[in-house]
């Protein structure tokens, strides 16, 4: 591992066999273990495996990584969020420059030659936040990085790239809307539909890092109306920090009895949680995608989801389940999850038979496709 002071950025990357790329990953942080963190370890996972010689450029520690990738860590500097990004954006620029052929970065910044586009569009706020430095520093970095016609941005749903083109010039030869990039493995291809069990006795799953952004404030809300459903709530536990408000709010409701807090899981026990579950409730306030979505569907786990949510359409196309349409409805939130168990099983086939679309498992291929395709500007290649 490679570890970079605040004012020396010397780097090599490793040799590489001939025809193949040096590629540079850059990522705020690799832990804890989210989706965009796994889609960058995914896309690394690929390209090396191609042959090329991958370096991951981030801050603090990380999990283990793909075999043949290089670690190249970077100094955290700044106080707040955003004074930490425009610092983590202008290291990774000085710490890539001229000694790689592709340059990838998983946040929306500017000086690279590929943005693997996980944020959402951040330059039109209300007029409120616009003085606020936060919102400003974000919507710089997001104009300077859309106002280089070297470019290229990889979206992960339509709905994303609507919003950027509402902000700005988007050149479509230089956008690409990835299929989404569920890894087969996760699919168990045994599971089969879920029983018809009473909406009282059913258990419902929460997956998520962030409780308000994810909704898990509604999840609970709607467990206050359906007496004897359980929550099971995967990323938090009951003593995290980020869970002590809708804690309060579970023992307000007299439901807190009914929530099982599982902590962060992920792998093979993730998909026990999703195989023990009757239903993924998952009303965001905001997300990009919403892997767990898909990974629900494809294991036969019929979804109640926000409109807000890129993924949302993969519930809607296969008929898996309801999307609640915005604005936010908590009524709506719970005639949902109130759905006779009949209809819960018929969501659940029909999540099975969507499992088989080939397009739901193939976004790491293609990235790392247009990844190798793309030839980078001439101030990137300098």
């Amino acid at each position: 591992m490679a570890t970079l002071g605040g004012g020396d950025m010397a780097m090599t990357p490793a040799a590489v066999r001939p025809g193949a790329l040096r590629i540079a990953l850059a990522i705020f942080h690799l832990a804890p273990l989210g989706g965009r963190e796994q889609q960058c370890l995914a896309l690394a996972r690929e390209l090396a495996g191609r042959g090329h010689a991958v370096s991951l450029v981030f801050t603090g520690d990380a999990p283990a990584l793909p075999p043949g990738v290089e670690a190249v860590t970077l100094p955290r500097r700044g106080r707040t969020s955003h004074q930490i990004m425009s610092a983590f954006a202008e290291d990774a620029r000085r710490a890539i420059a001229g000694r790689f052929d592709r340059t990838v970065s998983f946040h929306v910044l500017p000086g690279f030659d590929v943005i693997f586009c996980t944020d959402p569009a951040r330059a039109a706020q209300p007029w409120w936040r616009q003085p606020l430095p936060r919102y400003r520093t974000y919507a710089a970095l997001q104009t300077a990085a859309f106002a280089d016609p070297g470019c290229l941005v990889l979206a992960l749903s339509g709905a994303q790239v609507a919003a950027y083109a509402a902000q700005h010039p988007v050149v479509p030869e230089r956008v690409a809307v990835l299929p989404p990039a569920v890894d087969p493995g996760r699919r168990d291809h045994a599971a089969a539909p879920r029983p018809a069990r009473p909406g009282a006795e059913a258990v419902w799953l929460w997956v998520g890092l962030q409780p308000k952004v994810k909704g898990l404030d509604r999840a609970i809300a709607a467990l206050a109306a359906m007496p004897g459903a359980r929550l099971a709530v995967c990323g938090l536990t009951r003593d995290d920090d980020k869970a002590a408000a809708v804690l309060r709010a579970a023992e307000r409701l007299g439901v807190a009895n009914r929530i099982d807090w599982k902590g962060f899981v992920g792998g093979e026990v993730l998909l026990r949680q999703i195989a023990a579950a009757d239903l993924l409730i998952h009303p965001a306030r905001g997300d990009i995608t919403g892997n767990v979505i898909l990974e629900a569907l494809i294991n036969g786990l019929p979804a109640v989801v926000t409109e807000v949510c890129g993924f949302s359409e993969h519930v809607a196309r296969s008929g898996a389940g309801v999307v609640l349409p915005e604005p936010f409805s908590q009524a709506d939130l719970d005639r949902a999850v109130s759905a006779a168990p009949e209809t819960r099983a018929a969501w659940s086939r029909a999540a099975l038979a969507y499992a088989v679309d080939a397009d739901l498992y193939g976004g790491v291929a293609r990235a790392a496709d247009l990844i190798e395709a793309w030839r980078p500007s001439a101030a990137h290649a300098a």
